[in-house]
């Protein structure tokens, strides 16, 4: 089939209101790229989606690595990508909402290259201090810093991410100045804390459980308005006495230019497989809530969390890079 004949195909469908047989009409199999390391979260969260998503749209559906940049590789592959419902990528907020806010020219832009589909989930931050230091809870870690300012830093998963702003809050409860330690992903911060190298972090509580469970770390406080199932024993923030309560979230996105129906399509599909009990409980373990909506609802999600952090990002005095 030639580009013209292709081009022609995909808008007759479209016209025609095609939503149920656009997957069938595919000539080949769906690639949901995933801008972060194979074996991380995410990663395995997109494994989870294609395996079930193959069934409900009758076509193979692949994970595509593209890590880099903080998801900025696997945008500007997606951007690159043709419109036609074969290519999705799964992100996090930090590639949508912060990054266009740090960087000065990350290669795409959020409004007019790509398309929501799907919210796929939300998920919970957390800060963990390393067993040597003896803290229990936030309170014992605010003492800490202001007896241990020459330690008074926190590692973050990326530079310019929205934990990395989020230490404004901690810095202003404790009174004094807490520095960011920004690593290349999870992995390796939650290693060095483990380790005792860095003396804080804060990353996805998913990441650190594991380290929790066997006492190499500490997790003293979630970011939610609520407790994590996970770590009942475990106060939020907000009942510390600190207001931190955003979430993060994943998003199913589509090259602009896809047709409606495919949209609509997968839409539903996420849909489908997300209420499946055995996705649920193997994305709660990965301490992912599944969560779903429109694809208007995940756009309006963005528009919200950039209208939230881009006071607080511009009032840090970060220059975008």
């Amino acid at each position: 089939m030639s580009a013209i004949t292709r081009r022609t195909t995909l808008a007759a469908l479209a016209a025609a209101g095609a939503g149920p047989l656009f997957a069938q009409a595919l000539a080949g199999p769906i690639r949901i790229l995933v801008g972060f390391p194979a074996g991380g979260t995410i990663d395995v969260v997109g494994r989870v989606l294609a395996d079930k998503l193959k069934d409900e749209l009758g076509v193979p559906v692949v994970v595509e690595v593209r890590a880099g940049a903080g998801g900025q590789i696997a945008a500007q592959a997606l951007k690159q990508a043709a419109p036609d419902g074969r290519t999705l990528l799964l992100s996090p907020d930090h590639t949508m909402v912060t990054i266009p806010l740090t960087v000065r020219n990350p290669g795409f832009d959020v409004a007019k290259d790509f398309v929501p589909v799907a919210q796929v989930a939300r998920y919970l931050g957390a800060l963990a201090v390393a067993s040597n230091t003896g803290v229990k809870n936030l309170a014992e870690y605010l003492a800490w810093l202001k007896a241990n300012p020459a330690r008074a830093s926190v590692g973050v998963p990326a530079p310019g991410s929205l934990q990395q702003f989020s230490l404004a809050t901690i810095s202003r409860a404790a009174g004094v100045p807490v520095a960011a330690v920004p690593y290349r992903g999870s992995q390796p911060l939650v290693a060095d804390l483990a380790a005792g190298q860095v003396p804080a972090g804060i990353t996805a509580l998913g990441d650190f459980l594991e380290f929790h469970a066997t006492d190499k770390l500490r997790v003293i406080a979630t970011i939610d308005t609520r407790r994590a199932p996970q770590l009942p024993d475990v106060p939020t923030f907000n009942e510390q006495g600190m207001k931190l309560d955003f979430n993060f979230w994943l998003g199913l996105f589509a090259p602009a230019g896809t047709p409606t129906p495919a949209v609509q399509r997968i839409n539903a599909a996420v849909a489908k497989v997300l209420a499946q009990p055995d996705v649920r409980e193997r994305m709660v373990k990965l301490v992912f809530e599944p969560t779903t909506g429109t694809p208007a609802a995940l756009a309006e999600r963005i528009a919200a969390d950039t209208r939230y952090w881009d006071p607080i990002i511009k009032s840090s005095g970060w220059v975008p890079q």
